[in-house]
């Protein structure tokens, strides 16, 4: 995956994809002490970035294979692109989503009319499941994270925040599987090799984070996390696009979480949800260094959240 490929998803999703905002935050910023930018991904179709990549590999099956069908296993957000591509494209889809999948999010996969099949405590054993039915049927997967495709269409998000403000130097990207940021670097690095690219997860969903530091996959027992959408074990090929392309990965207290996506509704006046909350965590906790001249971009990845996890939903409801 690389630089050239993210150049073919863009012409895909041309006309299809929103082009997402990028605006400066002041708040941010006098708290960084540098200049900080957000990209809301939240506002994709969607309601998150997954449908960039969902929907670059899903118009690139040739005629028999959309006659197969598609399958997928996902948290949410996955899901809901997949069922929102599959609709788009004339495709049957089935999703397989874990127990732990927020209401909202089952809510929009349901409207979408895919076979929605809810199975397994996690994430991965969701994954499980849903492989067995590809296995079954014949229906053709769609990875999360792992195809090119998928991370190449990730990495338009990094093409438009370097058009909107080239001397970008530091970007900052919540890390799951790792095909978003994955497809950030591809581009971002390939325009200036000098950018800091800088992973965020929660000290919940630290898979990544350990693999890298132990130069290996490793696999860590999946705990309740408000950013579930970062959740699960990840592969060998994701370790080695993540070691390619990012600098670093740094650890947001997940007990902050909350805290950040109230801050970020209160300051920006957007909705956002716990996946995408990690990278204005990392500044609100101060866990970032960052030199008076930097200028960051930071991916705000969704909004698919229920309020009633924020202690909002009687307030919106009277």
């Amino acid at each position: 995956m690389n630089a050239v490929e993210v150049l073919k998803a863009r012409r895909n999703l041309k006309g299809i994809a929103v082009r997402t905002p990028l605006t400066h935050s002041k708040a941010l910023s006098d708290l960084a002490g540098a200049e900080v930018y957000l990209k809301w991904e939240n506002l994709q179709r969607t309601g998150a970035y997954k449908f960039r990549g969902v929907y670059n590999m899903m118009c690139s099956l040739t005629r028999e294979e959309r006659t197969l069908g598609v399958v997928t296993a996902s948290s949410g957000n996955h899901a809901i692109a997949v069922s929102f591509a599959s609709k788009m494209l004339a495709v049957k889809a089935t999703v397989v989503v874990p127990e732990s999948t927020p209401i909202i999010k089952l809510d929009k996969i349901e409207a979408l009319g895919p076979n929605l099949i809810v199975m397994g405590r996690n994430s991965d054993e969701s994954f499980v499941h849903c492989m067995e039915l590809a296995k079954k049927t014949g229906a053709i997967y769609v990875p999360g994270t792992e195809d090119h495709r998928i991370m190449a269409g990730q990495g338009t998000i990094a093409c438009e925040i370097l058009e909107d403000v080239p001397d970008i130097n530091v970007l900052i990207a919540p890390v799951g599987g790792g095909g978003l940021i994955s497809g950030l670097g591809a581009w971002a690095k390939t325009v200036n090799p000098a950018l800091r690219l800088i992973g965020a997860q929660s000290t919940a969903t630290r898979v990544m984070y350990e693999s890298l530091r132990a130069r290996k996959v490793v696999e860590i027992v999946v705990v309740p996390t408000l950013a579930e959408g970062l959740a699960g074990q990840i592969s060998q090929l994701e370790l080695d696009y993540v070691s390619k392309y990012v600098d670093e990965i740094i650890l947001a207290e997940e007990d902050g979480l909350k805290a950040a996506i109230r801050w970020i509704l209160s300051n920006e006046r957007q909705v956002i949800e716990g996946s995408g909350a990690v990278g204005p965590a990392l500044i609100l906790q101060k866990k970032v260094a960052f030199r008076e001249d930097d200028k960051v971009a930071v991916v705000i990845t969704g909004g698919n959240i229920d309020m009633s996890v924020l202690g909002l939903e009687a307030d919106l409801k009277s």
